[in-house]
């Protein structure tokens, strides 16, 4: 469900960018500058590639919800009043049994809490005076009792998953500073324009030292992401959300894997050429990827130095690719490996006391065992 940023009439003079979803043209969102527009469509996507993770949970709305978002929008033809652009924008996907978003899902909810208080209003009930009320037609657009009941279930099977994997959640980024020079080069294309061709992750290749440990991404890493029927991925320059590159699912972002590891073309905007000469003169000296992996997607071992290897067998999500001025490891990048690095540590050091604990049992049997023979020999 891809979303767009533009100027928008509908948006207050004071916001006037909008976030708007492509396939009905409803706004997600205004603001004030292009870059908050921009960074919403970021968090946007994420939470979109993110809903991916809840696979076991139908997000099509119940024929209840349809049929309770459809009375809304008539009764708002009938009497033009009663809900908002965004309100009406969720009546159409309720009514014709769209699938949501995660967000979406959460939205409602949020929305059914802050009203429920509308139904003291005069006009809700058919045997009031001024039914529906302007508060009766919105709650109908969101659904009605239905919808709020449907999200609620929704949210709370959704929270149930995130306990249940919620370090998974948690966004890593890495970067990979090129050793070859096919690793991040520009080259023309059939139709006269210019990509950036890089990989923005090389298997294999140990990083730097994150904390106490080291990490390889694994050949294959990215095949089950890539095998999905539309990976959405941004490309990003720096990895600054205000530097958009390209995308998947416009085709300006074409993304692989190689037996060399995750490579992307990305043809960027004419806007963008003083990025490509910046590539070109070897100004830009890496790329960086941004990913999730849960708990069956990483493991890790002792190298022949002793010291610990933290390895990425799977990617759970991948949010954005593109090339970076200077490849570094920030600290906070490898928070979220750290954790699972000292989650390892207390499984290892749990592992030898339950080893020393059973040697010291066995050796306090095999004492007992030589002095009842000791007593039999010479007794």
């Amino acid at each position: 469900m891809p979303w767009t940023v533009s100027r928008s009439d509908a948006c207050p003079a004071s916001r006037p960018w909008a976030v708007i979803k492509d396939d009905d043209g409803s706004i997600e969102g205004c603001h004030a500058s292009e870059a908050d527009a921009q960074a919403q469509l970021v968090a946007l996507n994420i939470a979109e590639s993110e809903g991916r993770a809840y696979e076991g949970i139908d997000f099509k709305p119940p024929e209840g919800v349809s049929t309770e978002a459809q009375r809304g929008l008539d009764w708002r033809r009938e009497y033009g009043r009663g809900g908002t652009e965004i309100g009406i924008a969720r009546a159409r996907d309720l009514a014709g049994r769209r699938n949501v978003s995660p967000e979406t899902a959460r939205r409602m909810k949020a929305y059914f809490d802050r009203h429920e208080v509308d139904k003291e209003g005069e006009g809700w009930s058919p045997s009031q005076d001024g039914y529906p009320s302007n508060g009766r037609i919105a709650w109908a657009l969101w659904g009605g009792d239905a919808g709020r009941s449907w999200a609620n279930q929704l949210v709370r099977r959704m929270n149930a998953e995130d306990e249940d994997r919620s370090y998974s959640m948690d966004i890593e980024r890495r970067v990979m500073p090129f050793e070859d020079e096919d690793e991040l080069v520009i080259e023309p294309r059939q139709n006269g324009q210019a990509a950036i061709v890089g990989y923005a992750a090389v298997y294999n290749r140990m990083s730097l030292d994150l904390g106490g440990f080291r990490e390889e991404i694994m050949p294959g890493a990215f095949d089950r992401f890539l095998g999905r029927a539309k990976p959405d991925v941004v490309a990003l320059y720096n990895h600054d959300s205000n530097i958009v590159l390209g995308r998947t699912t416009s085709g300006t972002l074409e993304l692989s894997s190689d037996d060399k590891g995750l490579r992307y073309v990305v043809t960027p905007p004419a806007s963008r050429d003083d990025i490509m000469e910046l590539i070109a003169r070897r100004d830009v000296r890496g790329s960086s990827f941004a990913f999730t992996v849960d708990k069956a997607g990483e493991s890790f071992r002792t190298a022949e130095n002793g010291k610990a290897i933290r390895q990425i067998k799977e990617v759970k999500g991948l949010y954005d690719v593109g090339p970076v001025l200077t490849p570094a490891y920030p600290a906070s990048s490898a928070t979220v490996a750290m954790r699972s690095y000292e989650a390892w540590l207390a499984e290892q050091e749990q592992e030898q006391r339950e080893t020393v604990a059973v040697r010291s049992v066995m050796s306090g049997v095999a004492a007992s065992v030589a002095s009842l023979l000791r007593l039999k020999l010479h007794g």
